[in-house]
Order: structure tokens, then sequence, then C-alpha cells
């Protein structure tokens, strides 16, 4: 009796050694599923979020592109004007109230250069927000002066333009009264 109760432990045992290696293979089997999802998850939300990318990347050319479009000037101001400024508030020293200026200037598609009689250019970038161009100087090292310009453009455009400048010097401003004449070729 004492040996078959011991064999009976034994054979027991065996059983249980054997079930521990199948439920040992099975949880082996699922980890092993586990990180293959893991890994197939992993590659799904880096493609959504390569979509995501390039869906924002869309959306933001599309806007970019309504911004340089509504940014450009309009066909018809493009060209070459005779400019006529004349100063009409002044803390600055080189320049005197009802001082007057006779430019050239040449109006390109985003930018606006203005000529002096000297033969001094000044390149200006203009952006034109529906009925006003805003132009802003370009930093260079002959003029440290900031200047911006502000034209208003009628609602039908004729061969005068008129509008307001402001020179930023140093501890200066001065202002000048602009009006614009197209050039007949």
């Amino acid at each position: 009796m004492k040996f078959s109760l011991l064999f009976l432990l034994f054979f027991g045992f065996c059983l249980s050694s054997c079930d521990d290696s199948k439920k040992e293979n099975q949880l082996k089997e699922r980890e092993k599923n586990l990180l293959l999802r893991e890994t197939e998850f992993a590659v799904k939300k880096q493609d959504y979020e390569s979509l995501l990318a390039l869906r924002d990347s869309l959306e933001n050319a599309e806007n970019t592109a309504d911004t340089i479009a509504a940014t450009l000037l309009p066909q018809n101001i493009l060209g070459k004007w005779n400019g006529k400024m004349v100063c009409t508030e002044s803390s600055c020293a080189e320049h005197v109230i009802g001082d007057q200026r006779n430019d050239t200037w040449i109006i390109s598609a985003q930018q606006v250069i203005i000529i002096n009689k000297s033969g001094s250019e000044h390149i200006y970038t203009a952006k034109f927000t529906g009925s006003e161009i805003k132009m802003s100087s370009l930093n260079n090292t002959t003029s440290p002066n900031k200047s911006d310009i502000t034209l208003q453009v009628p609602a039908e455009i004729t061969d005068r333009i008129k509008g307001n400048r402001e020179l930023t010097g140093k501890d200066c401003v001065s202002k000048f009264s602009v009006e614009l004449e197209k050039i007949k070729n």
C-alpha cells in the first residue's frame, strides 16, 4: 500500500509537471502573439501619424497658397510709377515739413523698388490687403532707417494712387504724403 501510495504521488507529480510545461508553452505562445500584435499596432500607429502629418501639410499648403495669392499685388498696379512725396511731419534733422521728393517706383508682384534722382534704390516687400498695399523696407547697410509705406488702393484703380510713408530713424520719425502717377508707355 505504501508502494502504491508512493507510485500515485510520483505519477501525480509527473502529470502536474507535464501540465506546467503545457501551460508554459501556452504562455510563451501568448507572449509571442502579444509581441506580434504590439508590433502591428506600432506600425499602424506610425502610418496613422504620417497620414495626419500629410493631411496637415496639405491643409497648410492650401492655406499658404491662399495667403500668397492674397498678398500678391493686383496686375493693374504693376509697372512704373512717378512718385511724389511731401513731408508732412518730422522730428528728423534731414527732413523738414514741406520737403518734396520725386522718385520712380517700380512695382512688381511682391516687391517695390524706389529709385531716387541720384540713382539710389530702396527695395520694399509689399503685401496687398484688399484695400491697401503695405510696404516695409528691407534692411540694408546703406540706410539704417526703417521705412513703412501704406498706399490706399481705390476700388477702381486709376492712374493715381495715394498713401502715406513713415520713415523711422534712430531717434526720430518723418511722415510723408505719397502720390503715385502711372507712367504711360
